[in-house]
């Protein structure tokens, strides 16, 4: 009866192997792992009060009373360290666990090596274990590992004439093959969903680059100057610092498109656009507005420091490797002086560069308050 007992409680854990081994699905492995030893914990804590209280007459009672209690003991620190992410000690307890296991009744029931095989039909068990959560490898070796020593008990167990260890062997066999089998495939589709997750966030990352960035210069676009100056300029009224905003354009970009061709004037702003990219702090933000408009946003700066950086791109621009020498109009318009708002502090950094252009161009305008 005692036999039957344990063997019983062995048998909630043959599960399909459904292993993973991608560090992504590391969280779901562990609730699984926290699951299988909550449950195994209860069933044995079960089995202890049903050996202790209606096998009192069992030669081996105490015996298996104390590998009870050895395993409540050793599943509730498993599952112990799988709470506080020790997932791999604690799969490897889970798994030497159900090794172990049917290897131990040859030990307290004598009557296993006299024919009674049953208890080693339980080899199988870590077999499965091990294909839910190890590699196949680990897999492969523990199911070699197993199979050679139920082979090895056979051959040398007085009942072994007697017995239809044939068939036997050929059941460990085929269950720990359709275990790796089966745990192999879903690997493989499990590497393929895997590669069209990333194929999918790998498309959504491009189509917000599409989105919010020009194709050409690769500087943001208007839509997202348009959302991030207004969430910058909430957090400088929150911090009550300025902003500034330099808006540029390349003067007479329309001669170098009709005498140069368009292509000459792509370079022109690829060109403008790596300068730009170059000069910003990892606090700025550098857009492309419109044509060959491009606006500077430049938090936690003083009017002083906004005219010193477009002072710098004035200078810098003449360095560039172009078709055609190009100069620059910039305009400056500071936060709070001229304007809380986006649509106001743009159309002042606008109104500036107008002025800087009737000038004649090369200059730079400050917006007025």
């Amino acid at each position: 009866m005692l036999k039957q007992i344990i063997e019983t409680a062995s048998g909630p854990l043959s599960l399909g192997a459904t292993s993973e081994t991608h560090e992504s699905s590391k969280p779901h492995r562990t609730r699984l792992l926290a699951w299988i030893l909550f449950v195994l914990i209860f069933f044995m804590a079960g089995i202890f009060f049903v050996v202790l209280f209606f096998t009192p007459n069992e030669p081996v009672r105490a015996q298996y009373l104390a590998l009870i209690i050895f395993l409540l003991l050793f599943f509730g620190i498993a599952y112990a360290l799988n709470c506080t992410k020790r997932y791999t000690i604690a799969v490897s307890m889970l798994v030497f666990s159900a090794f172990i296991a049917p290897w131990a009744s040859l030990f307290f029931d004598p009557a296993v090596l006299q024919g009674d095989f049953v208890p080693l039909t339980y080899v199988t068990l870590s077999i499965l274990i091990s294909s839910i959560f190890l590699p196949t490898l680990v897999t492969s070796i523990l199911a070699i590992i197993q199979f050679s020593g139920v082979a090895l008990v056979l051959l040398l167990c007085s009942a072994y004439s007697s017995f239809n260890w044939i068939s036997f062997l050929v059941y460990i066999f085929v269950a720990s093959a359709f275990s790796m089998l089966t745990n192999n495939i879903i690997q493989r589709n499990i590497k393929q969903l895997r590669k069209q997750a990333q194929l999918l966030q790998e498309n959504a990352e491009h189509l917000e680059r599409l989105s919010t960035r020009d194709d050409l210069t690769k500087l943001f676009n208007r839509r997202y100057l348009t959302e991030t100056l207004k969430r910058e300029l909430r957090r400088m009224s929150r911090k009550n610092t300025h902003l500034g905003l330099i808006m540029l354009d390349i003067d007479r970009f329309k001669q170098i498109n009709d005498t140069m061709g368009h292509a000459a004037g792509d370079i022109v702003l690829q060109e403008l656009g790596k300068l730009l990219s170059e000069q910003i702090r990892e606090s700025d933000i550098a857009c492309r507005y419109g044509g060959d408009e491009f606006i500077l946003i430049l938090p936690d700066t003083s009017p002083e420091t906004t005219l010193e950086r477009a002072e710098k791109l004035q200078n810098d621009v003449k360095t560039l490797n172009t078709p055609m020498n190009i100069t620059l109009s910039l305009g400056i318009a500071t936060y709070p002086q001229n304007g809380k708002d986006t649509e106001i502090l743009i159309k002042s950094a606008d109104h500036a560069l107008y002025r800087a252009k009737d000038k004649g161009g090369n200059t730079i305008a400050l917006a007025t308050e």
